[in-house]
């Protein structure tokens, strides 16, 4: 049997003993069923907020959740294309960027079986997703946005999800693109910590903000205006 191991490596390796084993490991441990669920954010209202689907069938029947569900393996699905589809058919949203957040095994936290998932989570700029249908699938009763800071009873462990979901935001804000994603090309600093405030939930010092960033990332000024109390403006692009 050959083995791709990485791109262009390929491995001849012979599995025929293999197959004995591999029942008597079957017979000795159970498998587990994957899922995903998917954390879709937003600033709206200028809040931090989260689309969740109200469950229509048991396990909480009537529980506001994440979006997502179970792998088909069947189809030969990554996990990628399992939050993308199931985010589709529960709620409507097509087109996103998602990340791979954490895993979660413990065994009680599906009353059905024993369910390992893996949490994805998605920072997009409010106009992409109001452009978009956004729908209660067939097994959902209802799609809503919640600002963080006040949700609803949650099922499964997806209290702890979203808990976590927010603290892999705060650390990815400082250290990749995202918070730009969520500006206009052209942008001015406090437009820019506004976005850092929202998602960190804190106000932070202008001087401290601007030296922070400027370690981090290569802004260019595109011009200097003035601005709406008589200081100058400076409008920025991530270059």
């Amino acid at each position: 049997m050959t083995i791709k191991i990485g791109e262009g490596h390929l491995l001849k390796d012979d599995l025929s003993n293999y197959s004995g084993d591999l029942r008597n490991k079957a017979q000795k441990y159970k498998t587990a069923a994957n899922t995903v669920d998917v954390a879709i954010c937003t600033i709206k209202e200028d809040t931090l907020q989260i689309l969740l689907i109200k469950r229509k069938y048991p396990p909480f029947r009537d529980f506001y959740a994440l979006p997502g569900g179970f792998v088909d393996i069947d189809a030969g699905e990554t996990l990628e294309e399992t939050a993308h589809r199931e985010t589709m058919e529960e709620t409507g949203i097509k087109k996103f960027f998602c990340k791979q957040s954490q895993a979660y095994g413990d065994p009680d936290r599906d009353p059905r079986k024993r369910v390992i998932t893996v949490a994805f989570y998605s920072l997009m700029p409010w106009d992409k997703l109001a452009c978009q249908e956004i729908k209660a699938g067939d097994d959902v009763k209802v799609t809503k946005w919640f600002p963080m800071h006040k949700l609803p009873a949650l099922a499964f462990d997806h209290k702890k999800i979203i808990t976590d979901v927010l603290k892999v935001l705060e650390k990815d804000i400082w250290n990749s693109s995202i918070a730009f994603e969520l500006l206009p090309k052209q942008f001015t600093w406090s437009e820019l910590k506004r976005v850092f405030e929202i998602v960190l939930g804190k106000k932070l010092a202008p001087y401290n903000f601007q030296r922070k960033i400027n370690d981090r990332f290569r802004l260019k000024v595109i011009s200097t205006e003035k601005g709406s109390i008589g200081r100058p403006a400076t409008r920025l692009r991530v270059i």
